[in-house]
């Protein structure tokens, strides 16, 4: 399955809205797409509060040279959040304990807890697949199809 041809509820991955705010990354082309699918018709393009969250220690953190200011994180993902036809999702107790859940199931540890947060979202808001750079994080989850945007 390709990008481009999505339809239905889709969630997109911190890592996707991080380059769709760094102009100068050579993923941003491709990570501006992938929001864009928010206008095409049959397709509901969704993030969690969890991934705006997670972008600000990432922006603003030195994995992103030169580091955004606090001022230029907050304003990026306050933007991002503020896109029309791009639905905010809340983060539960019930997730969380959905999550911790599959963790024990799965035997998940340490910060992957993370992925499994967003897998309980999807089940919960029957999103089956979700857009990330790191689909094998999501590999072999029922239910769940990751799709990496910049291969």
């Amino acid at each position: 399955m390709r990008v481009e041809r999505l339809t239905g509820r889709v969630l997109v991955d911190t890592n996707v809205l991080i380059y769709a705010t760094l102009a100068a990354d050579p993923r941003h082309r491709q990570a501006l797409e992938v929001l864009t699918l928010r206008r095409q018709p049959g397709v509901e393009l969704m993030v969690s509060v969890q991934n705006l969250a997670e972008m600000y220690p990432n922006l603003t953190g030195p994995r992103n040279q030169p580091p955004d200011s606090p001022e230029v994180a907050r304003d990026k993902i306050r933007s991002l959040s503020r896109l029309r036809g791009l639905t905010v999702l809340p983060l539960t107790l019930e997730s969380v304990h959905s999550a911790l859940d599959l963790c024990v199931e799965h035997r998940i540890t340490r910060q992957h807890y993370f992925d499994y947060q967003l897998v309980a979202l999807m089940r919960r808001e029957d999103i089956p697949v979700i857009v990330t750079e790191n689909d094998k994080d999501f590999a072999g989850i029922d239910g769940i199809t990751a799709l990496n945007p910049f291969h």
